[in-house]
């Protein structure tokens, strides 16, 4: 027997088939055999390398189904062990769900006993699907590796995301220029930071991120530069702070819109010198690092407002990427969902693979005010309920209702003007298109949580205050739409009285 003999798992209910097919193939193959599930799951626990199962393992019993209840169960373990189906008898239906479910290809039975090359070419279908087998393991290494050369949250084939991506590449190779990544919450930003170190000359450094927010506000000088021993009360030995850690690296600071002032003076000389002094001493020190700002804050505003200083404005934009919103490139959410999905099955969480076209229509008219954040945990929630359903792949269904919802109400002033066109008596033009303009503010708050800041963006207004204006001119001119947006008159309702 060859000394790297591959190993044959055989599982059928015929022993004296068993033993045919042991001693026909045992020249190619280490061969195992089972004739029941509980010898067929401890022998595939021993780590074939390719399995033969039968559809039917109770012959008497036309509807038995154990050889599919087992290729889940091998499926589950998520080992990449291909599995050939094989069946006496025309189970076509069933040899064609079993394929759906992922099994590597499918044998009748009579194929390789009535023909006269039959067991040669079973031999060279169970080598072809361990030969698939490897190649979808090194398709797997290849993409794991792409994965970690690019951030696998910027999929997608848009215009504004293949621009974002080269000027990463340039931006990690230079490794000096400070760079300010601005986006809505869920864009990925932080996965873009993640980008610039690993792709530069600075991965072989450290990565420290720092969440400004959470970094208590009456120790953030200390937080970012260190202290000296007995500085303040409770320092008891020096300590670095986050800027010295991330030397020779890259340092990234999450929300520096929300940095106190008194530390952004410090961080301003950091930045155009390179300098800093921890806290007790008078003592300067040099560190070369890279630093990545993020924020999803008006920065204009802020500065307008006396919250940022304005030379630290300035010091910050010197290289912006700006992430677009996901509601901005729907069609990069096909790729998206694909790349989620293969995800979950790595993880092995699921066994889809498709979503339906009509449920990817409705990913793609939904607004994702949460981005591609709130689309990782729409596409979680879903492949669950896919799950419980039964379902080979994400139906409509299988989405929160909300997000049908929310794409139905979009488009539900063209059809109330749909409805009332047809009025013996015509309409009023001035009621239906106040009727339009409440539509929609009530929609853009719905999906905004009621964020009147949020929503008057959505809609393109200049400021909530705007949109107050408004809502409360149409209510006050309309007051028999009121009912119809029960959002909007609760928000804006009084003020127009």
């Amino acid at each position: 027997m060859a000394t790297h003999a591959r190993t044959l798992l055989i599982i059928d209910d015929d022993k004296s088939f068993l033993s045919a097919l042991e001693r026909a193939l045992k020249r190619d193959f280490d061969v195992v055999t089972a004739s029941d599930e509980a010898a067929a799951l401890k022998a595939f626990g021993d780590g074939p390398d390719v399995v033969l199962l039968d559809i039917r393992l109770d012959e008497s019993d036309d509807h038995d189904r154990s050889g599919v209840k087992l290729l889940k169960r091998f499926l589950e373990a998520q080992r990449g062990v291909p599995v050939v189906m094989t069946s006496a008898y025309g189970d076509i239906e069933t040899a064609v769900e079993c394929m759906r479910l992922g099994a590597t290809d499918f044998i009748q039975k009579a194929d390789f006993f009535q023909k006269s090359a039959g067991l040669d070419e079973l031999r060279q279908r169970l080598k072809t699907a361990l030969e698939h087998a490897r190649l979808s393991r090194q398709v797997e290494q290849l993409e794991e590796r792409l994965e970690r050369l690019e951030p696998a949250e910027l999929v997608g084939a848009s215009p504004q995301l293949q621009h974002i991506k080269q000027l990463i590449q340039v931006v990690a190779q230079e490794g000096y220029v400070t760079v300010l990544i601005r986006g809505e919450t869920g864009t990925g930003k932080e996965l873009v930071a993640h980008a610039i170190h690993r792709l530069g000359w600075r991965a072989k450094g450290p990565f420290v991120s720092v969440a400004i927010a959470a970094l208590n506000p009456n120790l953030i000088e200390s937080e970012l530069f260190g202290h000296e021993a007995g500085a303040f009360t409770g320092a008891s030995a020096r300590r670095l702070g986050y800027i010295e850690r991330a030397k020779g690296g890259g340092l990234f600071f999450d929300e520096i819109g929300d940095l106190p002032s008194d530390a952004q003076l410090k961080l301003l000389r950091f930045l155009e010198e390179r300098k800093f002094s921890r806290v007790g001493s008078t003592n300067e020190i040099s560190v070369d690092v890279q630093i990545i700002c993020a924020t999803n804050r008006d920065l204009e505003k802020a500065v307008a407002e006396g919250r940022i200083r304005e030379d630290l404005y300035f010091r910050l934009k010197s290289l912006q990427i700006v992430l677009p919103p996901l509601r901005e490139r729907p069609g990069d959410i096909p790729l998206l969902v694909a790349h989620f999905l293969k995800l979950f099955r790595r993880q092995g969480r699921t066994r889809i693979t498709e979503i339906s076209e009509e449920a990817t229509e409705v990913l793609r008219k939904y607004q994702w005010p949460g981005n591609i954040r709130e689309l990782k945990a729409v596409l979680e929630r879903a492949n669950i309920y896919a799950n419980y359903h039964g379902h080979l792949r994400i139906e409509k269904e299988d989405l929160p209702q909300e997000l049908s919802a929310a794409t139905e109400s979009v488009v539900a002033p063209e059809a109330r003007f749909a409805l009332n066109k047809n009025a013996g008596d015509g309409i009023d033009l001035d009621v239906e298109l106040a009727r339009v303009e409440l539509s929609y503010i009530e929609e853009a708050l719905r999906l905004n949580e009621e964020r009147k800041t949020e929503a008057s963006k959505f809609l393109g207004l200049n400021d909530r205050f705007a949109l107050r204006r408004r809502a409360k001119n149409i209510l006050r001119n309309y007051p028999s739409l009121a009912a119809e947006v029960p959002t909007v008159q609760r928000l804006y309702g009084k003020e127009a009285d």
